[in-house]
């Protein structure tokens, strides 16, 4: 199976070097910022069982790494609609195109370009982040993959990736529900983000103060009214999972927005509790804790407050 890695953030570096550590055919497309490092250095991962580099081709023009079996799209929301033209020649007839963004927008994107034969649901769940060009730093030993076919039926393709990045080492789930499937996570991506960053601090602050907690709660609900405003199945007792393992989660996780926030970076709340407040609007669900952090992260959207 040939793999190309689309960005070398915290998601895709970690991706294509474990791939890379277990002898998949995987490269990486990548923008100059990261192409000298990883050429000169190699893709290097600080996991929690240690340090490890590997080297891996990168490359600037998707023409030079040619037709893949797999395109995982890990880059920022914002250079999605752009990048996807740009990705035609890693494509040959049964090529999936798996989105990992944040947000449930990135399908419907690159589908526009690419087609629905091609793009597959994706969601991530990895908590890692760039430390510097070339070298990423794993913060969560757990980590894996869901997948689903546009038409929902399990395929012989999506069988192949479970198969080839399981021996790696990266569990993959195949679903059935590719819209839910981005749902669930990001309605409590949308809290995690929203709250992570408005405090600048990790969720175990969010967790131990009722007052942050409520605030949570309020953002995360908003955000499950209005996935069920647009159509989406989302039951009672998925939900009420969903804010019962947030409030258990590891202490130290940071998302990654609030790490682009006190690092000075853009910012993906657009496509986050922008999107929960843009689609309130929209059916009629009111999104008041939304409105708050959108007010409050306004200032940071593209970078450090002028």
């Amino acid at each position: 199976m040939k793999v190309c890695v689309v960005g070398a953030g915290g998601v895709g570096g970690l991706l294509a070097a474990v791939l890379r550590r277990a002898g998949v055919d995987v490269s990486l497309l990548v923008t100059e910022r990261h192409l000298t490092a990883i050429r000169r250095n190699g893709l290097a991962l600080i996991a929690p069982s240690g340090r490890f580099s590997v080297e891996i081709q990168a490359e600037l023009d998707p023409r030079a790494i040619g037709a893949c079996d797999v395109v995982m799209v890990t880059a920022k929301m914002w250079a999605v609609e752009a990048l996807a033209p740009t990705l035609r020649p890693l494509l040959k007839e049964n090529t999936a195109v798996i989105p990992v963004q944040n947000g449930i927008d990135a399908p419907g994107i690159l589908a526009k370009a690419l087609g629905w034969e091609h793009v597959v649901y994706g969601s991530a769940s990895m908590n890692a982040a760039l430390e510097e060009p070339g070298v990423i730093r794993q913060k969560n030993p757990q980590y894996g993959f869901t997948v689903a076919e546009a038409q929902g039926q399990e395929s012989a393709r999506l069988l192949k990736v479970k198969e080839t990045f399981g021996a790696a080492g990266v569990p993959v789930e195949i679903g059935t529900d590719g819209p839910a499937l981005l749902w669930d996570k990001f309605i409590g991506l949308v809290a995690n983000s929203s709250l992570c960053a408005l405090l600048r601090s990790p969720m175990g602050v969010v967790q131990k103060d009722d007052d942050c907690w409520a605030l949570y709660t309020a953002v995360f609900n908003e955000a499950v009214a209005t996935g069920r405003a647009v159509g989406i199945s989302i039951p009672a007792q998925k939900a009420e999972a969903r804010l019962a393992r947030a409030r258990t989660s590891p202490p130290m996780v940071m998302s990654s927005m609030a790490v682009d926030l006190m690092a000075g970076n853009r910012l993906e709340y657009p496509w986050l509790g922008g999107r929960v407040r843009e689609l309130g609007r929209e059916h009629g669900i009111p999104t008041p804790a939304n409105d708050f952090i959108g007010a409050a992260l306004k200032p940071f959207l593209f970078g450090k407050a002028g």
